[in-house]
Order: C-alpha cells, then structure tokens, then sequence
C-alpha cells in the first residue's frame, strides 16, 4: 500500500512537539516547525538528533520562528503542541493558515485546551489528543526520548468528520501506536488526574516520579488527590478510561527515573501548566460545590513557587540545575 505524504506544521515543536514532528518527517510528510529561534537555527544548520530510546538525525524538516512566514503554504494536518497556557495565542497566529479547513490537533496536557482552540479555529476540524510519550530538550536542535506510549485521539465536538481515521494512520506510519478514543473527553480527564497526582509532588520536593512512592505519606497524599479529581468528574459526568488511581502509581512506576515536566518547566526558568492540571480540578470544584482541599493547597503552592522563581529568578529553581539533576 502506498504510504500517505501530507503536509504537517507543528505549532510549538519543543520536547513533544519535536519527537511527534521529526517521525513524522522520517516517512514522506513534508514537516514544518515552528519553534523558538535557538531551535530553529540549529535544525536549520544541523537537522534534528533524537537521543534516548530513539537515535536519528533528520535533516529534512522546514524551520520557522514566526507562522506569518507561511502564509502562502497549505497545511493538511497543524499540530498544536504548544503549553496550556499558549493555545489561545497559537490558535490565533495559525488561523491564516487555516483556509484550506486542515485538520487541526490539541495534543496537549491539561483540561480545556481544545475549548480554547475552538474559539479561533472552529469545531469541525478540531480534534483532541493525549500522548503517553516522554521527552525532554537537552540543547536546541537535540531532544531525549524517554517513552514511547500510546497515543489516543478523538473528536472533542462529536464532529463525525472522519479526520481522526486519517490522522491515525499518518501516526501509526510514523511508528506511534494510535487509538481514536469516542470518550476523548474521558481520557483527557483520566491522564490529568494521573498527572495532577504526580506533577506537583515532584515539583515541589524535585523529586523522581518513581522515589515519591517510596514515601509512604507522600503516596498517600497523591493518591488522596487524584480521588478529589474523581470526585469532580463524577459530578461532570465524565466517564474516566480506567482507575486513575491505579494508572497514576503504575505510571510513577513506570517513569521511575523520570522529572515530571512541570518541575522541568520550573527548572528552565518557564511557568508551569498548574492552572489547567490541579488547578482545573480546583476551579470545577467549586463551581459544584465539590471540595477540592488538596488540588487547591497544591496549587497554591506551585503557583507561589513559579511566581518567586520567575520574578526573582531564584538561585535555588536556576536552570543550570536541571542539567546537574538530569
């Protein structure tokens, strides 16, 4: 069977962004970054390294720090993996290069990313996607792999389009592992729950997901968390994929060694995803009247944290300690 080649642009190619990106441009898409400057003028002059349980160098992928430069292309897939707190803004810088109805995917962490997307870029062609792969940036144009997992997407609006199917053999091509989810929903809520356990706990303490379940009040702690996240789902009526509770431990276990990456946000200097994590949890808490006492407390925290590192730069949060911990 023919492979397909489409047009790709990843919008926001940090850690996720570029592992998605650089296997995808492995086959026959034709793949655009845009990226921040120091990014794109090493895959410029050098292409991309993948490290880590992946070892390529990619030379065939197109740089850009600004989407105005592209203008006059037309994409058949955008991938929105830009932070959170971004998708707004990013919606709105690629909404030019939308004209041609591409499909469009949110494959992010946190809850209501794809709502905000929406806003600027419509419904139709929008889908929602989870990944359950690792990687981090160690210099620009090199990035680390870390996890290979499955990716899940699906179509947030019940659109009934089709594009997921297209979306999920491009994918699979590429050699990630991809399920269309009709409870895209669901599994978004399942792994924020799952992060909302393990983020802030490692952040805070700069611990390893997997050294936070060797201490026994700690554990308990994330998992009493992660039961206050259910709770609110319940009340949304969102029907979670699996026991996150039990995917949340499996998960720290099977990332032992892994700096979840908020506290690798916090460790470069950068604000973190809290407000669409445990603070999403907090904020539909108390719209139902669902206590929430320790995705508030914890995100309190984090936000404290992130706002004395970013205003004062903080010896202790400097980004020269992520190198030495890593």
């Amino acid at each position: 069977m023919k492979s397909l080649s489409i047009k790709i642009l990843v919008m926001g190619a940090g850690a996720i962004g570029s592992l998605y990106g650089g296997l995808l441009a492995e086959t026959e898409n034709k793949v655009t970054f845009i990226a921040r400057k120091p990014h794109v003028e090493s895959i410029r002059k050098n292409g991309l390294t993948i490290e880590g349980l992946i070892n390529k160098k990619i030379k065939n992928i197109k740089a850009e720090t600004n989407p105005s430069n592209l203008v006059h292309e037309k994409f058949d897939l955008i991938l929105i993996t830009v932070k959170a707190y971004d998708t707004f803004q990013a919606s709105t810088q690629i909404k030019p290069l939308t004209k041609n109805n591409p499909a469009i995917l949110c494959l992010q962490n946190g809850i209501g990313v794809e709502g905000e997307a929406s806003k600027i870029l419509g419904k139709f062609s929008l889908l929602r996607g989870v990944s359950f792969c690792g990687s981090y940036m160690s210099e620009p144009g090199k990035i680390v792999s870390t996890g290979l997992g499955k990716t899940i997407i699906g179509e947030p609006y019940n659109q009934n389009s089709g594009i997921a199917g297209v979306v999920k053999e491009v994918f699979e091509e590429a050699g990630f592992p991809t399920f269309i989810s009709a409870n895209i929903h669901g599994t978004v809520w399942t792994k924020t729950l799952v992060n909302a356990g393990i983020n802030p706990f490692g952040t805070l303490t700069k611990m390893r997901n997997g050294e936070l379940l060797e201490d026994e009040n700690l554990k308990k702690l994330m998992i009493e968390t992660v039961k206050e996240g259910v709770k609110v789902a319940e009340k949304l009526k969102i029907r979670l994929d699996e026991d996150p509770v039990r995917l949340m431990v499996k998960t720290a276990k099977a990332t032992f060694k892994n700096l979840n990456s908020m506290l690798q946000d916090l460790l470069k200097g950068k604000k973190t995803e809290i407000d669409y994590i445990n603070g999403a949890i907090s904020r539909f808490g108390k719209k139902l009247n669902q206590p929430t006492p320790l995705n508030d407390l914890l995100t309190a925290f984090i936000k404290a944290v992130e706002k004395k590192m970013l205003k004062e730069k903080d010896s202790e949060w400097k980004p020269s300690i992520l190198q030495k911990i890593l």
